[in-house]
């Protein structure tokens, strides 16, 4: 019989490298956000269901959708600047900065959030799966079984 060879799979990451030291940069972002959130007076409370995740879910979304919007808007004042050279651009590209940091903020916030709703959901939902018996697994818990005992048939097919 031949021998199976082993292979190790091998993975060609084709970003560029600022691309990954920004990727990077911001998952540590968010574990620096995330460790702020449960850490300041103020922390939320355990996520107990898939309900208070959505609700959660929907906030956050909507906050990004706020910070998204500000920086259209802005966008849309730097357009105006393009056909009149007297408009000052300069104001509209710093308006364009500061909305975008302000939903580069958002956002790391949100995943930082999310990313505990998922650690709480998925605990609740762990916890309420091993709590939560099937009506079988009552019913067989509720029986009262007895070990069979070894008939002489058994034992001789045994040996």
């Amino acid at each position: 019989m031949k021998k199976k060879e082993e292979y190790e799979q091998m993975e060609l990451d084709t970003r560029k490298e600022l691309e990954v030291a920004i990727q990077d940069l911001t998952g540590d972002a968010v574990s620096t956000a995330g460790e702020m959130i449960l850490s300041c007076g103020e922390a939320p409370t355990a996520v107990r269901n898939r309900h208070e995740a959505f609700g959660i879910a929907m906030e956050r979304l909507a906050k990004i959708k706020k910070a998204v919007k500000a920086i259209d808007g802005d966008t849309s004042i730097l357009l105006g600047t393009l056909p009149d050279p007297n408009y000052p651009a300069i104001e509209a590209v710093s308006s364009i900065c500061n909305s975008t940091l302000t939903a580069a903020s958002i956002m790391i916030e949100a995943a930082a959030e999310m990313r505990r709703t998922l650690r709480d959901l998925y605990e609740a939902e762990n916890t309420a799966r091993n709590q939560d018996a099937t009506p079988m697994e009552q019913w067989v818990d509720a029986s009262t079984f007895q070990e069979a005992e070894a008939t002489e048939n058994n034992e001789t097919e045994d040996e």
